[in-house]
């Protein structure tokens, strides 16, 4: 909890050194993230047991910006997936993003009603741990991509986020279960909305 505290007191004192003036502007940090809970049930989901399929998952960001429109950051995403006592599993990755934001009007005065479009590349690494009657495998994962989109600011702080992301990921099955087998790779095409909060 200390710790906790002491990097958010750093990073407010930075946020008044540098003086930002707008959002996007050198000196901002950004915060989005987008979280989830899914259960499904009937014949459809269920195993023999009656069992049904629930999913947790949380996806945040954390960004600063270098300079005028220019970010930095890391990404996270955890993802926990349930079938009855029979299928388990739990999914993590970490990784930087690199996006540029362009301020469409730099003589506003005030942030509340601008709009941001973006765009960023993003690369994670990860780990999901599979647990299928007793038995668990471990598979890495190395993804990479890329997003845009468009954030609305509902005040001079907080905006709503809404866009695409294309992503290209990588499956290294376990080696000791698995030996000489080669990784396997598939694509992903997402449209969504989200929440996206700045200080400055």
């Amino acid at each position: 909890m200390k710790h906790l505290t002491l990097l958010v007191s750093l990073l407010l004192l930075a946020t008044v050194a540098t003086a930002a003036e707008n959002p996007v502007d050198k000196g901002s940090f950004i915060l989005e993230g987008s979280a989830f809970f899914m259960s499904q049930g009937g014949d459809f989901y269920e195993n023999l047991e009656g069992d049904g399929q629930t999913t947790i998952a949380f996806m945040p960001s954390l960004g600063y910006f270098v300079a005028p429109s220019i970010l930095i950051g890391a990404e996270f995403e955890f993802e926990s997936w349930k079938w009855g006592d029979d299928w388990k599993e739990n999914y993590f990755a970490i990784g930087p993003v690199v996006g540029y934001y362009f301020n469409m009007d730099q003589a506003r005065t005030e942030a509340r009603g601008a709009v941001y479009p973006f765009i960023k590349g993003f690369f994670m690494y990860g780990s999901s741990k599979i647990e299928i009657l007793s038995v668990e495998e471990t598979i890495g994962i190395m993804q990479f991509g890329g997003q845009a989109g468009v954030i609305f600011m509902l005040s001079n702080a907080v905006g709503l986020n809404f866009g695409g992301m294309f992503a290209s990921t990588s499956f290294s099955p376990d080696e000791d279960l698995y030996p000489g087998a080669e990784s396997v790779s598939g694509t992903t095409i997402m449209i969504g909305a989200g929440v996206t909060a700045f200080v400055y």
